[in-house]
This record gives C-alpha cells, structure tokens and sequence, in this order.
C-alpha cells in the first residue's frame, strides 16, 4: 500500500513537466539516481547516462524535435552531454525541495529558458529563477543569470502551463505560512515579477509544506497534495487567461 501511494505522490509531482509543452520538450526524462527515460520514439527506452543524483524534484527540457537539451536537480545544471554547464552551479533550489526545479521556455525564443527553484521547507532561498541560453556553448547552452529571487519563503510546490493565449506561460507556486497561491506570468518581455495572488484553500506552513501541484494539460483544474502524511488533496479551478485560483474541494 505504500508503494502504491509514493508511485501516486511521485506520478504527481513529476508530470508537471509534460503539462507544460504541447510538442516533444518532454520526450527526456532524467531522475533519481543517473536515471534517464526517453519517449521520442513512443515507446519509453531506458538510460543510465545521466549524471543527476536525486531523492526528489527534478526538471528536463527537449528541443522541439524531442532533442535533449539539459535537465537539473535544481541546484546544478547540466548539458545534453550530461556535463555540468559553464555556471551551472549553486542554484538555490534544495535537492530536499518536492519540485525543486521547473523549466520554462522564453515565448518567441528558441534559445532562452527560465528554471524556476524552490528552496527545502520554507528555506529563505525561497522561489527563484535562472536564465539558460542554448545559443552559447557551441550549442550546449550556458547559465547566464542565476537565483533572481521572486518570492520567500514559499513550500516546496511547483509547476507551470501554457496560457489561454497559447503563447505566454504561468508559473505557480504558494507561500509558506499562508493560503496564497502565486502565480507568475512569463511572456515574450520575461518573467513578470509581480504575481496575480489567490487566496484559497488550506493554509501551509511547517505541517504541510510538501507535497506537489499538478495542472491540468488544458489548464482549468489545479491539484494541491496538502502534504504526503496528511492523506488530502485540494482541487482548485485554475483560470489560464488570469492566473486566478478558486473554488477549493478538498479530497
């Protein structure tokens, strides 16, 4: 039985990532310990190349053909040949964070990517982000500007979907010590700093800070894990054109 609820937990947190893109930026997976897993050609092939060792959150992004282009543990950053990218370091995500790293494509860029941290149970590190560039490298990417800090402290959840623009993206989050979703928009101009904040739902602090959010692919519904001991999900109503949480149900 305790099996069946960490695949569940796990499931969760980590399909995050495929809501995020509507091409092939998924088909790369890597995880745990040198852990990989490719879906580019439908069938999911086993790798054990990969050079992130983690107990928990992690992020890889594709190119729109299903490339590998990098992935992260949300403290270090690595290329798609799976060395450690030129300042890929010291990002202040926690390898103790649920989802510790997420990666978002700049709009109207083929080069520019955000990774977005969390810190460990409410850390003072709080939610940041990192800009990658792809063009430096001879094509292998660079981290450019590291840890800009958005929001601390904050949980340990995490995730991002596309805008009803199909364009822009959000990336959500929620504060420590309160019941205050955040949620920020990344357009074409970056990452706007300001968040559209939601009062809703259960309050979360230092009971409750783990656990994962997971949006719907077509972005109405938003599941919160209240936390992995405490045996309640929160389901939300999620508006992707305003960034707006509501309608709590708690499961």
């Amino acid at each position: 039985m305790k099996t069946k609820y960490l695949t569940i937990y796990f499931l969760l947190c980590f399909a995050g990532i495929h809501s995020l893109q509507a091409q092939h930026q998924s088909d790369y997976w890597y995880f745990g310990e040198l852990a990989g897993i490719d879906f580019k050609s439908g069938t999911p092939t086993a790798h054990t190349d990969g050079a992130l060792v983690t107990y928990e959150g992690c992020a890889t992004i594709s190119d729109a053909a299903g490339n590998l282009l990098f992935y992260t543990d949300g403290v270090k950053v690595w290329n798609a040949n799976h060395t450690q990218m030129p300042n890929g370091n010291s990002l202040m995500g926690d390898l103790s964070s649920t989802q510790s790293a997420i990666i978002v494509p700049k709009p109207g860029s083929t080069d520019i990517y955000y990774i977005f941290t969390t810190d460990n149970g409410g850390g003072s590190n709080g939610l940041r982000y990192s800009i990658v560039d792809m063009s430096l490298q001879s094509g292998l990417g660079n981290v450019t500007t590291k840890n800009i800090l958005l929001k601390t402290p904050v949980t340990e959840k995490l995730t991002a979907v596309q805008h009803s623009n199909n364009s822009d993206y959000w990336v959500i989050a929620h504060e420590f010590n309160s019941n205050n979703f955040l949620a920020y928009k990344v357009t074409a101009s970056g990452v706007d700093t300001n968040a559209v904040m939601s009062s809703v739902g259960s309050s979360q602090g230092t009971m409750n800070f783990q656990g994962c959010l997971k949006v719907s692919p077509n972005g109405d519904k938003l599941a919160d894990v209240i936390s992995l001991l405490s045996n309640k999900i929160e389901l939300f109503d999620f508006d992707n054109s305003t960034g707006i949480v509501s309608n709590p149900l708690l499961i």
